[in-house]
């Protein structure tokens, strides 16, 4: 995890968080600490950051780059926990002015060997962000029915190929245990075919990891749980990356505008300008929403 996290959406989610000197911010999905650097720049003495991440090796990492900075505690949780940050003896009970939700896998992640996040990265197959955590994505691919296999697929990587794609990985696991995110990879290249950059496996990586994760449950109550202990006047930022979480997040701040609890920062969400997505093209598909708590 040497390389550098780059954070997507930066200014425009910084300028929208609406911070002050002093406020107390929850980054949800720390990361490589892209955000956070960012937040503490704008806070002064009195401000404070919880960040929050349900890496371990992530948590480690945070805490050599942010070894001298008083003003941030790092939280190994899920964000769906938000709750245990507030209630901790750190927080005082004082409620948030800012949260932070970056949905995305950190490039971090995705070079790390061993995890089976990309196909591109050399190990295991596990690809899941608590390394503890069962089933792990190894489990589903060669122990999981061939209609589970096609639930998951379909339901989290929305792949019209669904039915081959869980036959193919069904024939190839009769022969012998799937053990790599390589071989998996190649597994669905052989099946579908190739069209332009993108790989036909990455529809299934997607899928496999959304399901061992429980995401899109955790980013529902991860939500609920932020506009619970939300100060008045403070505002939730979501960094979305497919149509799935971003389905979640429209629906559920739209629900709170007609509610007239919350009022959204943007009509629509904000994309990455062209130049970022030039200079950081896993920055393509994401999209920022705002609202503000009344």
């Amino acid at each position: 995890m040497k390389e550098v996290h780059v954070p997507v959406l930066l200014n425009e989610t910084i300028e929208g968080l609406n911070l002050k000197k002093d406020s107390f911010v929850i980054d949800a999905t720390t990361d490589g600490g892209g955000h956070a650097a960012e937040i503490l720049k704008k806070l002064g003495p009195e401000g404070e950051l919880a960040g929050i991440d349900a890496d371990e090796d992530m948590i480690r990492l945070l805490e050599e780059r942010f070894a001298d900075e008083k003003r941030l505690k790092l939280f190994h949780l899920n964000f769906s926990d938000l709750e245990k940050v507030t209630k901790s003896s750190s927080a005082g009970g004082r409620r948030p002015d800012a949260i932070l939700f970056d949905l995305g896998l950190s490039s971090l992640q995705l070079s790390a060997s061993g995890r089976g996040f990309s196909f591109k990265a050399e190990g295991g197959l596990e690809m899941t962000f608590d390394r503890k955590r069962r089933p792990n994505a190894f489990d589903v691919v060669n122990t999981a029915s061939r209609e589970e296999l096609e639930d998951i697929i379909r339901e989290y990587g929305e792949d019209r190929f669904w039915r081959k794609i869980a036959s193919g990985i069904i024939r190839a696991r009769q022969q012998r245990k799937i053990q790599t995110a390589k071989e998996l990879e190649e597994i669905i290249s052989k099946i579908v075919r190739r069209k332009g950059r993108i790989s036909p496996a990455t529809k299934t990586f997607q899928a496999l990891r959304i399901y061992v994760n429980e995401e899109l449950e955790n980013i529902s109550k991860g939500l609920e749980e932020a506009w619970k202990i939300l100060s008045s006047g403070g505002r939730i930022a979501v960094i979305s990356y497919h149509s799935l979480e971003d389905r979640i997040v429209k629906k559920f701040f739209k629900k709170l505008a007609a509610e007239r609890a919350g009022i959204l920062i943007f009509k629509k969400p904000q994309a990455p300008t062209r130049a970022e997505m030039l200079e950081n093209p896993r920055s393509r598909s994401a999209k920022l929403r705002i609202i503000e708590k009344k």
